[in-house]
């Protein structure tokens, strides 16, 4: 009995040995994914796809015109392009951050020459609320209090 069991124990390390050694079948290397491919679970959606959404939901939310939708469209998608084009973030992170900005300013300008003054000021009082649900959401997870300069 103890050398059966001694010799299912030892059998038992062996095989365990041998499974630990193998190897992944090679196969094509996996590109890596830009910093910005993944969202949680979800992959994420192209420039164009993000820029036909967005636009339609503005559309509907604003009451847009054709000509409005199609030209919040073409700016939407060339601020996404832009946007990806940095997301490889260079070294200098300040440098990305004010391209960033610089890609922003120069959409919201489109978007104020796009939109009717009524339209504009619903779309920044949107833009507001969504800007406080982030924060409440951040605050909420994180627990801090809100700065004041913000």
């Amino acid at each position: 009995m103890e050398k059966s069991l001694a010799l299912l124990a030892a059998l038992a390390l062996a095989a365990t040995g041998a499974f630990a050694q193998t190897a992944p079948p090679m196969s094509a290397p996996v590109p890596a994914a830009p910093p910005m491919a993944l969202k949680g679970h979800h992959k994420m959606k192209s420039p164009e796809q993000m820029a036909a959404h967005r636009s339609q939901k503005m559309a509907q939310q604003l009451g847009l015109s054709a000509d409005q939708q199609q030209k919040l469209s073409a700016a939407l998608l060339a601020e996404r392009q832009a946007m990806t084009a940095t997301a490889p973030a260079p070294a200098d992170r300040q440098a990305l951050h004010q391209a960033m900005q610089a890609n922003h300013a120069r959409y919201e300008a489109q978007v104020k020459a796009i939109l009717t003054p009524d339209q504009y000021t619903r779309y920044t009082a949107m833009q507001q609320q969504r800007h406080d649900q982030m924060r409440a959401k951040h605050q909420q997870r994180t627990g801090t209090a809100p700065s004041p300069n913000n």
